[in-house]
């Protein structure tokens, strides 16, 4: 199976959930949530699994499961736009790798800064973030070497933290779901230093 093929299993995994949790109804995905979201203050009381490999496996877990069809619909169309990104720039065989590791840093970045948090983390918002800090960062470096312009890069930068905090304090009132800036940091982290390890090792290849 190729790394394209990959993420798009991805895409129709939590596709397919997110039909079965509107089909199933509200106590289903209350319990999904429950079961498969990634909460750092279950890792800091006395805590007993539900199920054999719980606290582990919801490091990942939780990127399968959305608040609602819009949460979803983002993620989807951030993935597939990414990974046609991804793939024109010959990287596609890197894309399931990044989303991976992206996942599991954005819970474990949100573990050790928010250790204390009951909120949970859900959603593919890291996998999309972690992509989105790997195009950005290949793009950054590739401008450097040619010593062309990062302004465009500097301003999308801009834009994705402006629109973090105008929701954070204008729309989370308002709209029933949190953003865990802390989950989309460090998946944004893990980005940014695999395009660094990837630009490194194909530096070393090419010399």
């Amino acid at each position: 199976m190729t790394q394209l093929q990959r993420i798009s299993l991805f895409i129709l995994a939590i596709t397919t959930i997110e039909i079965l949790l509107l089909v199933l109804g509200p106590g289903y995905r209350q319990s999904a949530i429950f079961y498969f979201s990634f909460a750092p203050l279950d890792l800091t009381r006395p805590y007993k699994e539900v199920f054999f490999f719980q606290k582990y496996l919801m490091f990942i877990s939780y990127g399968f499961v959305h608040s609602n069809v819009i949460h979803l619909s983002i993620n989807v169309i951030a993935l597939f736009l990414l990974g046609n990104i991804l793939r024109k720039l010959g990287k596609d065989n890197l894309t399931f790798l990044i989303l991976f590791f992206s996942i599991l840093g954005g819970a474990t970045f949100y573990y050790f800064f928010k250790s204390n948090s009951p909120v949970p983390l859900i959603g593919a918002n890291c996998a999309s973030f972690g992509l989105l800090a790997f195009v950005l960062s290949e793009e950054l470096i590739k401008r450097l070497r040619r010593r062309r312009s990062i302004f465009q890069i500097i301003y999308v930068l801009f834009i994705i933290v402006f629109v973090h905090i105008l929701y954070f304090y204008a729309f989370s009132a308002i709209l029933p779901v949190s953003v865990i800036w802390q989950g989309h940091l460090g998946a944004f982290l893990v980005g940014v230093v695999l395009a660094l390890i990837n630009q490194k090792t194909s530096s070393k290849y090419f010399q």
